[in-house]
């Protein structure tokens, strides 16, 4: 009881979407939710003991949880929600702040946008892009985000990187709803990546889940009721797009 009680402190509602990792692997695996055995590699990056060919990739932010899954690639996902920064700084004052995060280039096309939603917008979308790449590669923040370094002006994301070879990679960029934009980072190594065939997003209730999943130990007394009432992810000074 104190355990879980304890536990309850730093839990959100957004942690429930762990059991979407329990989820497919059951219909894409075939694997029951008991004899799931997820890891960390030494890059951080998820995956499924004895299932090599197999990779996912795990987001949430706002109101939303995705995830990315592949066999014989490697994926990385972001999804975040569009906020203005605090009210004691602009859009402006904000974009400059984190300059060290883009290109030249990237930043001139943020600062480009007509008003303040629709640079904070490109902000976003850069930096959901980013997010992807580096949770693809497994790299995570060390390396210079700057370096990875995206171009939005066509029909599709582009991407150059030193070493990259392009025609492994495809970048998918997802408008979703209440001002959440999502980035996804697809790699085939040593094929091109055109004759990978994508799949929208689909959408898996809570009760989906729970169906595929067992529990590993019972929940005491109103954990459970504490736990759903609770915020989805903890509050922010960040002020909703409207």
């Amino acid at each position: 009881m104190a355990d879980q009680s304890n536990s309850l402190k730093y839990a959100y509602r957004r942690d429930a979407a762990r059991l979407l990792v329990l989820y497919v692997t059951k219909h894409c695996l075939s694997l029951d939710s008991a004899l799931v055995n997820a890891q960390r590699d030494t890059d951080g990056r998820p995956y499924i003991i004895n299932s090599f060919n197999f990779d996912f990739n795990l987001t949430h932010n706002g109101d939303f949880t995705l995830l990315t899954s592949c066999q014989n690639m490697r994926t990385g996902v972001d999804v975040m929600r569009i906020e203005l920064p605090p009210a004691t700084m602009s859009v402006d004052g904000f974009i400059h702040k984190m300059r060290y995060l883009f290109s030249s280039s990237e930043f001139y096309w943020i600062n480009a946008g007509i008003d303040e939603k629709s640079k904070i917008r490109r902000f976003f979308r850069l930096w959901c892009l980013k997010e992807a790449f580096v949770k693809n590669t497994g790299t995570g923040l060390r390396i210079d985000v700057s370096s990875v370094e995206f171009d939005l002006t066509g029909d599709q994301p582009t991407c150059s990187f030193p070493g990259l070879v392009s025609e492994e990679w495809s970048f998918e960029e997802h408008s979703l709803p209440s001002n959440h934009v999502a980035a996804i980072a697809w790699r085939k190594y040593g094929f091109p990546i055109s004759i990978f065939c994508k799949e929208p997003f689909q959408e898996v209730s809570f009760e989906q889940i729970m169906s595929s999943v067992k529990p590993w130990n019972e929940v005491i007394g109103d954990i459970w009721s504490s736990y759903a009432s609770k915020e989805l992810c903890p509050s922010s000074s960040r002020r909703l797009l409207s």
